[in-house]
């Protein structure tokens, strides 16, 4: 049995290959991006099919609030990039192969394929929002949307000189006279 991860867990890492033939890690997207993990079964299901393109068509919206999306699946690379490529999908989706779906809490019946799972994690590498199982990603992504516009800035830890001395160059480069 795995254990299920709550929101204020910090996210378990992983590094997995994508289907843009790199690997990714969870660490290294983080630092720049919230992340949102869509973890799913069979990629040749309908229901999986309608959530990734629904995904595709939010990227733009939860690209303006600084999130990117990954899929995850335990089907076979060659499989999700024909997905990928009959989808148009332009986010990653990651080979799972060393199943660390189950760190997550996802776990496959007996038979059949593991419900979809949504995971909204934050720049500090902890969940900030969970639907495990997922019953809608459109539902999910305006959920998400809305606990993205409660985060706060990525400037929000800086110590305030920094941003003062940031803040003061930005206004005295714009107001100082060009000289000749």
């Amino acid at each position: 049995m795995t254990e299920k991860l709550f929101v204020g867990d910090e996210a378990p890492n992983f590094d997995l290959t994508s289907t843009e033939d790199v690997v990714l890690m969870l660490c290294d997207e983080v630092p720049r991006m919230a992340v949102v993990l869509y973890f799913f079964g069979d990629a040749a299901d309908e229901g999986v099919r309608q959530d990734l393109t629904m995904l595709a068509e939010s990227q733009d919206r939860l690209a303006e609030k600084r999130a990117v999306i990954l899929g995850v699946s335990h089907t076979k690379l060659a499989a999700l990039k024909q997905v990928q490529k009959e989808l148009a999908l332009r986010f990653p989706l990651l080979f799972d192969d060393r199943k660390f779906g189950a760190a997550y809490g996802i776990e496959a019946p007996e038979e059949g394929e593991p419900a979809p799972a949504l995971f909204l994690v934050d720049r500090d590498r902890k969940i900030r929002w969970q639907a495990n199982p997922a019953t809608s990603a459109q539902a999910g992504v305006e959920e998400i949307l809305s606990v993205l516009t409660r985060q706060p800035s990525q400037t929000y830890h800086y110590p305030s000189s920094v941003v003062n001395r940031v803040v003061d160059w930005w206004i005295n480069k714009i107001r100082r006279p060009r000289t000749a």
